[in-house]
């Protein structure tokens, strides 16, 4: 599968109902299940597949989810991060500051729906406190953001070039760094630990948006460098350009 280390198929299913029986291939516009993959998500693009597009909608409240006595908060995350993989719209995440489970959604009937899954699946009576509005920050001129990481026996530097973007454009990420002064490998994996998290603003602490964010150089050490050294490097690139441009940053909802 693109972007992952290759997985084996054991069994192609075709269901009806509760039952199913195997085949040994699937063919062109057949609807099938198959066993084996663990690392898939929907919308997941398979062999020469397209992803599928990101939703239009992005949800515009965030709430608390109050678990009633005796639940284990981080079995209920788990449980709600599989929900939010079946609905890319509901976003699920862990404050760890607060120690407690958020939920963003549109509104009243996608709480309802949310409430009524849980207790179906899971059942668990969830709660939703009073809603806040989901803010996110965006930077205004452009910055330089540079992130060194650099304990004993550990090396990554990182520069990125951060740019305001048009309104509803998202975050965009791409390289423009010579492979003289660093690996076509290290920047394939800058880009993967900018992709992977939902970075933070440094005003309110919102998620950042409308941003196009370049590698534009970055160093590696020939003994000491580790990919992990890049990841702490790319995150320090990101939050020392928002702080460059803290005052110069606006909010966006």
């Amino acid at each position: 599968m693109k972007g992952k280390e290759p997985e084996k198929v054991n069994q192609i299913r075709m269901y009806s109902g509760t039952k199913y029986e195997l085949v040994n291939e699937a063919v062109p516009g057949m609807i099938c299940a198959v066993t084996g993959p663990v690392t898939t998500y929907p919308g997941q693009g398979i062999g020469t597949e397209a992803e599928s597009e990101l939703p239009v909608l992005e949800p515009v409240l965030n709430y608390r989810v109050e678990l009633p006595e005796g639940c284990d908060a981080h079995k209920m995350l788990a449980d709600l991060k599989q929900l939010e993989e079946e609905e890319p719209e509901l976003h699920i995440t862990w404050n760890e500051q607060a120690q407690e489970i958020q939920v963003q959604v549109m509104g009243e009937v996608q709480i309802e729906v949310l409430r009524s899954l849980v207790a179906e699946r899971f059942g668990v009576d969830i709660r939703l406190d009073a809603g806040s509005i989901v803010y996110k920050e965006t930077i205004t001129q452009t910055v330089e953001g540079v992130g060194h990481f650099e304990p004993l026996r550990h090396y990554a530097e990182v520069h990125l070039l951060m740019e305001p973007g048009e309104p509803g454009s998202g975050l965009q990420f791409s390289a423009r760094c010579s492979e003289d002064f660093l690996d076509r490998n290290w920047q394939r994996l800058i880009l993967t630990h900018l992709e992977e998290k939902r970075h933070r603003g440094v005003l309110t602490g919102s998620e950042i948006t409308d941003m196009q964010i370049t590698l534009i150089a970055g160093r590696a050490h020939l003994k000491h460098t580790e990919g992990g050294d890049f990841r702490q490097a790319t995150y320090r690139a990101v939050r020392q350009g928002l702080c460059e441009a803290a005052a110069r940053a606006v909010c966006r909802f």
